[in-house]
């Protein structure tokens, strides 16, 4: 499959604020639990009112208000220390300039008692000397942001210098720490201690000065994460550091332009993941002119998170002369804690920023809108994505988005599930896009497709892991993820026509076009499917008015309707369940009582394939019977608002779990991530 241009085009990132009603952002009350065919319901409190649900809208899967806006203080150094440094000198470092007769000389040169310092360092380094030089360092090149870039860079990079060999220099807080009882044979100096407060200082100012370091070399086009780190000074000279890459699965040539977290704020995601260490959180994109994978889809602009890390090596002198080090660059996704000289040191991450820019600068809503009501402008766009690289030995869950909706309806539960280190280190989370106009039946054959040749592109030397795969389906998703696990027989073909498919007069690529919709076997790499809200009885908003508005303005692709109309012409009175001029849409198959949805639901779970089950109970409110009654559904009738507990209700199924959400959040709350969380861990267990 060819990356070329998956989704609308990249836009500029959304300034966003959260949206009222946003389901999402809301608190979940209590749940109740059914198991197998007898119901119990627990109390739950009724919620608030929330916004109406517009026509049709009461199905779509979830809150358009996910992106990210501008941090009103930015700075990571001023969001995340834990000790002021504002204007001036702690009293700790000031301390250390008056012991040494340097506080007078400070006050009047600051660069001279600086340079004093340097030199009482390198005879030296007491722990005391190099926490002063950090801080000073970060002050000076405060000074000098105005003025000189390479005069401002350089100090920055000697703060988080200096604060690297405090932390990790012999007699440092975190060497000491580790000493344990050989500490006690030792003189022991309480200014190095982990519990001193200039440890947390320490990792602040590392974190400080590393961040504005890469800044000020951002300003004036020096940093490119493929090529060697280029620094200027100000004698002109300038200097260039090597630049590594750890843990990811992005080839260097991939990176484009690196953004920093701290600039944005991630809305619209209720959980900010992020971990505390060293090193500064960064957002990096995928090169526009990046080599195409040949394999699979990438959404364009895709941003992945990075943490980038300085790495000292030589001495203090060698540091002053700017010419230790090298710029390390970590996926967080697969790298926590990395080894500084024998350290264990975690690293400062954020999984949710990057995430949330990303999704900011996808038109998520012209996918969804355009994919049901002009589902062949979206038709070229089918296909499934992943959001890294393929992971060989890692187990692939695929999520199925439902009518009227688009990948972006699983943010939230991605978002909680990637941030889970078990799940990630075994999983990679893949999403299918695809019309939701178009027929289920017809959105089922095109995702067989669609794993059978991204299989043979990847699966060169036969990976486990791919004949395991999970499917998480919402709403009418949930069909078509059950359509990868049944047979057809000629059970589908009997639906519209009572003739032998051999008979049928056509040309071969007529009878492929038929043939790739009603016959099928089922996928054995598909092993499990979690159903979330799927109307496997059908849902009465389907016959509903406000569906009878919409199909009129819903218009199938040309190509399906002329091969039957061909095929009609062909061989009257053949095909007597479709009409010649009017191709059944997704709404037409979802009514209740369909015959297609009937005979799924009449399928038998296969032999090794587990069904679970995720049922939203809505909790009344005059939002949700309004919902009910634009839907046709009996408000009385327990349910999510749009598909009733006895259409979610699926018997034989491994497990079944009700949560108290609509139909727009069940795939979204808590209790549901949570339990597909769980299902996920069953099926670690080979259960």
């Amino acid at each position: 499959m060819e990356n070329s241009q998956p989704f609308p085009s990249a836009r500029r990132p959304r300034i966003l604020s959260p949206r009222p009603g946003c389901a999402m952002l809301s608190r979940p009350p209590r749940s109740g639990r059914y198991s197998g065919d007898s119901v119990r319901r627990e109390s739950m409190p009724p919620r608030g009112p929330r916004p109406l649900l517009l026509l049709l809208v009461l199905t779509t899967a979830g809150c358009g208000g996910i992106g990210v806006r501008r941090a009103n203080t930015p700075g990571l150094f001023e969001a995340w220390r834990v000790s002021a440094v504002a204007e001036d000198l702690s009293p700790r470092t000031l301390q250390t300039l008056r012991r040494w007769d340097l506080d007078a000389l400070y006050r009047q040169h600051p660069e001279q008692a600086f340079v004093r310092v340097q030199a009482l360092a390198e005879k030296g380094p007491q722990p005391e000397l190099l926490f002063a030089l950090a801080e000073m360092s970060y002050l000076l090149g405060r000074k000098f942001e105005k003025g000189t870039c390479g005069d401002s860079l350089c100090y920055y990079y000697l703060c988080a210098g200096y604060a690297y060999h405090y932390l990790y220099d012999k007699g440092g807080p975190i060497v000491l720490a580790r000493k344990g009882e050989e500490a006690k044979a030792e003189p022991f100096d309480p200014g190095a201690s982990p519990f001193d407060p200039r440890f947390r200082l320490a990792c602040d100012l590392y974190n400080a000065g590393l961040a504005k370091c890469i800044r000020a070399a951002q300003g004036i086009g020096r940093l490119d994460p493929r090529h060697d780190f280029r620094l200027p000074t100000g004698d002109g000279k300038g200097f260039t550091l090597s630049v590594v890459h750890h843990g990811f699965l992005w080839k260097p040539e991939e990176f484009g332009p690196l953004l920093f977290c701290e600039d944005f704020q991630a809305v619209g995601l209720a959980n900010q993941y992020r971990t505390y260490g060293l090193g500064v959180p960064l957002i990096a994109t995928r090169a526009a002119n990046a080599p195409s994978p040949g394999h699979a889809l990438y959404p364009p602009s895709i941003s992945f998170p990075v943490t980038a890390f300085f790495r000292f090596e030589g001495s203090l002198a060698d540091l002053r002369a700017c010419r230790a080090g090298r710029l390390e660059l970590y996926n967080p996704l697969s790298v926590q804690a990395i080894d500084v000289d024998g350290v264990f040191t975690p690293l400062e991450t954020d999984l949710t920023t990057p995430l949330a820019y990303f999704l900011a600068q996808i038109d998520f809503d012209k996918v969804g809108l355009g994919g049901f009501l002009r589902p062949d402008k979206v038709q070229n766009l089918s296909g499934i994505y992943l959001m890294e690289p393929y992971q060989p030995g890692k187990v692939p869950v695929l999520f199925v988005h439902g009518l009227l909706s688009s990948p972006l309806t699983w943010a939230t539960m991605f978002n909680e599930l990637r941030a889970d280190p078990v799940l990630r280190e075994r999983y990679q989370f893949w999403f299918y896009l695809y019309p939701t106009a178009s027929p289920y039946l017809t959105s089922a054959a095109d995702l067989r497709e669609a794993l059978t040749n991204l299989r043979a592109s990847l699966d060169r030397n036969h990976d486990p892991a791919l004949d395991d795969m999970v499917l998480v389906g919402h709403s009418m998703g949930g069909l078509v993820s059950k359509m990868m696990t049944v047979d057809s027989g000629n059970d589908f073909w009997r639906l519209v026509s009572e003739e032998p498919f051999e008979k049928l007069q056509a040309t071969p690529q007529e009878k492929e076009a038929l043939g790739r919709v009603f016959f099928f076997e089922r996928q054995e790499c598909v092993n499990r499917v979690i159903f979330l809200g799927t109307p496997h009885h059908g849902s009465k908003l389907s016959p509903s008015l406000p569906a009878r508005i919409a199909r009129h303005f819903i218009r199938l692709p040309k190509d399906a309707l002329e091969v039957v109309q061909d095929i009609s012409q062909e061989n009257p009175n053949f095909l007597t369940g479709l009409h010649p001029n009017k191709l059944p849409t997704s709404l037409d198959l979802l009514a209740p009582g369909s015959s297609a949805l009937e005979l799924l639901a009449a399928r038998p779970k296969p032999p090794g394939v587990h069904y679970h089950s995720i049922i939203g109970i809505a909790p009344s409110s005059s939002t949700v019977w309004l919902a009910k009654w634009l839907a046709g559904v009996n408000r009385h009738d327990p349910g999510d608002g749009v598909v009733p507990y006895s259409s979610a209700h699926l018997g034989g199924v491994d497990s079944e779990y009700v949560v108290p959400a609509d139909h727009t959040e069940v795939h979204q709350h808590p209790q549901a991530v949570q339990e597909v969380r769980r299902i996920l861990m069953e099926h670690l267990q080979g259960r």
